[in-house]
């Protein structure tokens, strides 16, 4: 590592704990603490995503928001928890709030969202890096190596995006939190060469 270069993911847990955050669908215009969603949730995922991307709009978000409903009704009122918040890559305000109208999860504000995309090396204008899901165990985010950080997986998105062709929802819900499998390793690739087919 270079020097002056920070760890993925340095310092996640106090970005979050202040950051003002929002229900995507305007639902609840109340401003939610981030310190109360990482107090009430066992896991997070952070989703990195934007409007312009079309994977992101036509194929990945209207599944999760299937499979998160999954997730809310098998693990609300137990103590595992699991929230999803999306960190805008929207190149303007204007997008932003069109996407997140979709969105049943919590958003973190646009104006606030370059701490978290900095802290996980977020590549904002590399479509082949877009999506990207971040799976945070809030129990377990001490300094240290990745796993003592709390980070379970720094990109699901890969693998998730290719079961979601063939798994129900309901199974992918089941199965959080999506840890790193070698089929997941070699699914980064193949992503990636998939959203090179479609330009």
């Amino acid at each position: 590592m270079k020097s002056g270069t920070k760890t993925l993911g340095y310092n996640w847990r106090d970005i979050l704990a202040n950051l003002p955050l929002q229900k995507g669908d305007h639902k609840d215009k109340d401003a939610i603490s981030g310190a109360d969603v990482l107090r009430d949730n066992s896991y997070i995922a952070l989703y990195f995503g934007c409007e312009w991307h079309p994977i992101c709009k036509n194929d990945v978000n209207p599944q999760l928001i299937k499979i998160y409903h999954h997730l809310k009704a098998i693990r609300d009122g137990t103590d595992r928890d699991v929230e999803i918040i999306y960190v805008s890559l929207d190149r303007d305000i204007h997008a932003f709030e069109r996407f997140i109208c979709t969105m049943p999860w919590l958003t973190v504000q646009y104006g606030d969202k370059e701490q978290l995309v900095t802290a996980f090396q977020v590549k904002k204008d590399d479509a082949r890096k877009i999506p990207k899901i971040v799976v945070l165990d809030t129990s377990n985010a001490q300094d240290g190596n990745m796993n003592n950080r709390g980070i379970i997986n720094k990109d699901a998105f890969p693998e998730l995006h290719l079961r979601m062709k063939k798994d129900s929802d309901e199974k992918l819900a089941k199965e959080f939190p999506w840890g790193v499998s070698a089929a997941g390793r070699a699914a980064t690739g193949m992503c990636a060469l998939m959203f090179c087919s479609i330009q």
